[in-house]
């Protein structure tokens, strides 16, 4: 397993702005420790600039973030909205590619679902996943179904039993658990990690107040992460973990390297136990 601290933390369109910020919170950890990169698609800048991170994070574990920023992954086929959607995945496949990364975080939709709505666009997603697996295992890459049920978003495209169930829709699927979107939606933990505890690849970690999705630190808010940590040494002892901090919290270096430390505290816990 690997410790991950997103760019978020820099800012969703900043995150490439400050690498020296993102190596300083990294770096004192060797090779425990790396990088979550955002893959945003709409500005030729942040990929040109994302596509050579290799020349200056060395040999740091790396991590990719699909894109998501202006693209909609529940779109029909033969809108722009599906052109773009599958233009830039198909950029993001490329880059993760370049870089080695094998794995890659993927957002199920990012538009407002009205109730009745959601038949239509959960039909529409389950077809474009289908599709964009397909051309993933081609390019060598592997999604991870995050979880993205958020009251800011309207009705869920997957409720908590839907998501659940993606593993039997989609056999070979992996997935990425974001604890602060579970605490916000009012999820199960116990439940949602015990049941794709075999399939579960990593994990999302920041806090919030139960309502909104606001990324803050790991002892910022109402997600119970003693008990989090308790199922992930029961369940998923070896998935990787990624700090998704906002960047609107003033969050510090030093702040990062705390909360990393209290992760691997955990961690070693767990494989004293």
């Amino acid at each position: 397993m690997a410790i991950f601290v997103s760019n978020l933390v820099i800012g969703l369109e900043e995150g490439l702005d400050k690498p020296e910020w993102l190596l300083k919170m990294a770096e004192p950890f060797g090779s425990e420790v790396g990088i979550e990169f955002f893959i945003h698609t709409r500005s030729e800048l942040y990929l040109e600039r994302l596509k050579q991170v290799k020349c200056w994070i060395g040999d740091l574990p790396l991590a990719l973030h699909g894109p998501f920023l202006s693209v909609e992954a529940s779109s029909c086929p033969g809108t722009k909205e599906y052109t773009n959607f599958v233009n830039a995945y198909k950029k993001a496949f490329e880059i993760a590619s370049d870089l080695k990364c094998e794995y890659m975080v993927f957002h199920d939709h990012e538009c407002y679902v009205e109730v009745s709505q959601k038949a239509m666009l959960q039909r529409q997603c389950i077809s474009n996943m289908k599709m964009l697996m397909e051309k993933a295992e081609n390019a060598g890459i592997k999604l991870l179904l995050e979880n993205l049920a958020l009251p800011s978003k309207g009705e869920p495209i997957f409720n908590e039993e839907e998501y659940i169930g993606l593993a039997d829709f989609f056999p070979n699927a992996e997935f990425l658990i974001d604890v602060g979107h579970l605490n916000v939606s009012g999820w199960n933990m116990e439940r949602v990690i015990s049941s794709l505890a075999k399939r579960i690849k990593g994990y999302h970690l920041h806090n919030n107040d139960g309502e909104h999705d606001s990324h803050n630190r790991l002892g910022d808010g109402t997600a119970d992460y003693n008990h989090f940590f308790e199922l992930y040494r029961e369940y998923t002892p070896d998935a990787d973990i990624t700090l998704e901090y906002g960047d609107n919290h003033g969050i510090t270096i030093s702040d990062v390297h705390e909360d990393i430390k209290s992760v691997m505290k955990y961690i070693k816990d767990k494989k004293e136990r």
